[in-house]
């Protein structure tokens, strides 16, 4: 197989524009699947044609194994395209599709015929290599690009959004099939998806772009308890995080100033990193702790209060979209003055039900309130 390196790598379409990706520096090890990940617009198809060959580096290089691809054509980079829309030949069997670009490079035909046998056997295929893609479901058109792909061996597998067009119940069943084939192939994979559970579901490591600019690298997990800043906060997790801005930071404790006396747990560590009195917090659905339901909280008790405006009943566990019900005199803002608040079950809760609740001990993340970096990598 082989590793990939993109050292500094831009491309841009228009000199008055930022680049559609800009400056871009990442090495993949051989045979990783390293996920591209960011909203429409942010660069990451881009970069995946960029090693591919479909699309010119402007400035910088990519590198295979150690060599400097940039300026091959794709035809010399062994690199395989699997596409959004299968580009599958719609005269030719899915057997014929599968061997084209073998045939193309003049494989002997015993050969093409037994790399095709084992990629059919590999992808369930066997019984669809005599019908044309208009006979195939979605899925099964998929399998076959896929199919046209194996039999190459290439060093790098680049895949952009393979998996959009499938309906919602075969894209987790194909998804966890391309997932074990790539560890089983053992192939270099970069994949390219805007769907952030894709992501962290698929990837050894997922790398996060917005407007062209890779923001953060690592692993699903550490991503998704670590974000590099407030973006990738938001933009990894679903539902996405609860970010309450302005908390106020005074006598070694993150709170919410005047009004409810309700406290982050911030460690003193970050706080030292702060230029002023107020950060941002970050809080996770799960990391929310419903401490009462009603009107009125009991006495004694120190918590935020919200009003259910959505219940998302997924059967064995459900999640509260809640507005904030914050005093007059409280600073603090709420990013789009919703929470997002996990719990087992929905019942008891409906529209209009208030509830009372606080962050649990240590499960909050801070952020500079200016550059909206994560505290921790400060």
């Amino acid at each position: 197989m082989a590793t990939v390196e993109y050292r500094q790598a831009s491309r841009m379409y228009d000199l008055t524009r930022p680049p559609a990706v800009n400056r871009l520096s990442l090495k993949i090890e051989d045979g990783e699947f390293l996920v591209l990940v960011g909203p429409s617009g942010s660069g990451k198809s881009t970069a995946m044609r960029m090693l591919a060959g479909l699309e010119p580096v402007d400035e910088g290089q990519i590198l295979i194994d150690g060599k400097d691809v940039t300026e091959l054509r794709a035809r010399d980079r062994d690199v395989s395209m699997v596409f959004q829309s299968y580009a599958l030949y719609p005269n030719m069997t899915a057997r014929q599709n599968i061997a084209f670009a073998l045939e193309n490079i003049k494989t002997p035909k015993a050969q093409i015929k037994e790399k095709v046998a084992q990629a059919a056997a590999m992808l369930e295929l066997e019984d669809l290599l005599d019908k044309k893609p208009s006979q195939m479901s979605g899925g099964q058109r998929q399998r076959v690009a896929m199919g046209r792909s194996i039999v190459r061996d290439p060093k790098v597998w680049c895949m952009d959004e393979p998996l959009s067009n499938l309906d919602a119940k075969l894209r987790v069943s194909t998804r966890a099939q391309i997932a074990a084939l790539q560890r089983e192939l053992g192939v270099t994979t970069v994949y390219v998806t805007h769907d952030q559970t894709e992501a962290m579901t698929m990837g050894d490591r997922v790398a996060v772009l917005k407007d062209g600019v890779l923001q953060q690298v690592d692993t699903p997990t550490h991503l998704y308890s670590h974000p590099g800043n407030t973006f990738v906060a938001t933009f990894i997790g679903s539902p996405a995080v609860t970010l309450v801005e302005d908390v106020v930071v005074s006598d070694g404790r993150a709170g919410l100033g005047p009004g409810p006396s309700v406290h982050f747990g911030m460690p003193s560590d970050l706080m030292a990193k702060l230029p002023g009195d107020s950060v941002i917090a970050g809080v996770r659905p799960e990391n929310w702790e419903i401490v009462a339901v009603g009107e009125q909280a009991p006495e004694g008790v120190e918590a935020l209060a919200f009003q259910v405006q959505f219940v998302e009943n997924l059967g064995s566990e459900a999640f509260l979209y809640a507005e904030p019900q914050l005093t007059g005199d409280s600073r603090v803002r709420i990013h789009r003055n919703r929470v997002a608040i996990k719990v087992s079950s929905a019942e008891g809760f409906e529209p209009g039900t208030v509830l009372h609740a606080l962050p649990r001990p240590g499960k909050a993340m801070f952020f500079h309130p200016e550059s909206r970096i994560n505290l921790e990598y400060l």
